[in-house]
This record gives C-alpha cells, structure tokens and sequence, in this order.
C-alpha cells in the first residue's frame, strides 16, 4: 500500500467540499484530473475512499479515517518541506505556560547573544500532546515541571534534565485581611486560590496538614494559563496566588502586591525533556543552558532583595 501526497490533499479536498467540482476549483484542476486522482489514490491504497451517488458523496468508512488523519499529514508534510528548504536554523520548544511567562521569554535574550543566526519558535501546549510531537520528531525539546514530567507517556524512551529548581512565594494584595495575622501560613489556608500552569500535583509540596485544608477548600478555586493573569487576580481581589520566587520581582512592580514564603517544599522546577535516540544539536544545548542560566541569575537578584 502507498500513496502520494498530493492525492491526498485533493481527496482532503473532495471530502471538505462535498465535491468534485468545488474541490477542483480550489485547487486549480479539472473535474476530469480530480476525478482520476481519487480513483489512483484508492487504487494504490487498493480500497474504496468515497461513495458517489447523482446527487452526494461522503466518505466510506476507510475514507473518513484516513479524512481523520489527513491534516496532521498534511501538516507535518508541509513542515518537513519548510525544513529541508529553509536556509535558516529553527528551534522549536513546546512548554508550560508557567514556565514560558516566568522565564522563557529572558533565556531568548540570552540565548541570541551567542546564537543570533537561530530562529526560536517557543509555544504552549498540553503535556500528553507535547511528548507526542517530541518523539514524532516535531520539535526539539520540551520544558515542563517536574512533577508533569514524571507522568509523561513514553517516559522511558526520555532523556530529563533539571535544570531549575527554586521555591515558591505567595503573591497578595497591599491591605489584605492576611496582611496582621499573626500566623500567615494559618490565615492563607481561609482563602481561595488562583494558580497557573499545568502542574496538578502542586499540593504534593505543601505540609500535610494545610494541604488537607486547602482540599477541603476545592483548591485550587481558580487555575489559568498565566502567571500575570494569576497576579492580576491577586491585585484586585482576596484571592491568592503562588509565582516561582524568581518570577515575583517583576510581577509585584507596578502592582499593589506584596510576597510571603510559601510553606511547604513545593518548588518550582523545570526540566528539559529530549528523546533518548536523538541526540540533542548544539543548539538545544544551548537554549537549555541559557534557560539554566538566567533562572540562576534572576534567583540570586531575587534573594539579594530580600
């Protein structure tokens, strides 16, 4: 069994358009071409794709699955024919929102001092389907929390390295009710949270104790993708929310914010993620120290402000 692309972006087509004649329209064909590419398509597949009737055409039960697959096909055609054409180096990161907001965007700066030939395309997406590009080959690498590293699919076929591990603070409004108890870990338990990211096992870090509370509290209320939404939140209203330390300098400038320590040992730590049989290009190496690099540098800024 094989085929070829092309007939399988006209057959995309066909099936989009409920049609032959609109779908050689789009793509500049006669009806006469589009008709032989189907039947040259199921042909070499050696299996009926669409059934045709006077009136309508719909997709046979072998057609809708390959209908099913053909745009991540298509896809990832188009990205291989982009990569082998292009005449620049691409990097291609997936990771965690939290970790994109707290300090991807500071690794880049660093980053394109060394390697100012290298273009960088950093996203956000869910673990289950990060892991799924990475070892498609569809990306470089990926940045995820620890705790959401351990329960990626295809974990023994990884390669993790940890490269920041720091702790967490607690993010509040100035004027809070919290601000003159005399015991803030307590008064933090009586409020609800907003928190960001993907990290689910987050409570694991706290003490025992406060994190049964904290359950019993639906924590968390709130969980958005983004660390300065959480700080916004935080600003306007008694919600609390919980940033890497490293990350809560620039996100209490110019707002009415004020940090305590969180209790517990959660931390707040990012690891690099590659295949085990592809070995990681120059490139990679680099990104993930500069990531290393700055997470230290803003970690002892950090530290010295306190």
């Amino acid at each position: 069994m094989s085929f070829d692309l092309v007939l399988v972006r006209r057959f995309e087509a066909v099936c989009r358009l409920r049609s032959f004649s609109r779908a050689a329209d789009e793509l500049g064909l006669s009806h006469s071409a589009m008709t032989k590419s189907i039947h040259s398509l199921e042909e070499g597949l050696n299996v009926r794709l669409i059934e045709r009737t006077t009136r309508s055409l719909a997709p046979t039960p072998a057609g809708q699955r390959l209908l099913d697959r053909a745009p991540d096909l298509l896809a990832h055609s188009d990205d291989v024919i982009a990569a082998i054409s292009a005449s620049a180096v691409q990097l291609n990161i997936l990771c965690g929102p939290v970790i994109l907001d707290a300090i991807c965007h500071r690794a880049l700066l660093d980053f394109r001092v060394d390697h100012p030939e290298v273009h960088v395309a950093l996203q956000v997406m869910t673990p289950a389907l990060a892991v799924e590009q990475l070892v498609r080959q569809r990306v470089d690498f990926l940045l995820f929390h620890q705790n959401v590293v351990r329960d990626l699919e295809h974990r023994k076929s990884l390669i993790v390295r940890r490269i920041v591990s720091e702790p967490y603070v607690v993010l509040f409004r100035l004027g809070h009710p919290i601000e003159g108890a005399g015991d803030l870990n307590g008064a933090m338990l009586g409020y609800d949270w907003v928190v960001p990211g993907f990290d689910n096992l987050f409570q694991e870090g706290l003490q025992r104790d406060h994190r049964k509370m904290l359950q019993q509290r639906g924590f968390p209320k709130y969980q958005i993708a983004s660390l300065s939404g959480c700080a916004d939140m935080a600003e306007c209203s008694d919600l609390l929310t919980a940033v890497p330390r490293s990350a809560a300098a620039s996100l209490t400038a110019n707002r009415k914010l004020q940090s305590a320590p969180l209790p517990g040992k959660a931390r707040f730590s990012v690891c690099a993620v590659t295949v085990a049989d592809t070995p990681a290009s120059a490139h990679t190496n680099g990104f993930i120290d500069a990531i290393a690099r700055t997470a230290f540098s803003r970690t002892q800024s950090a530290v010295a402000q306190q």
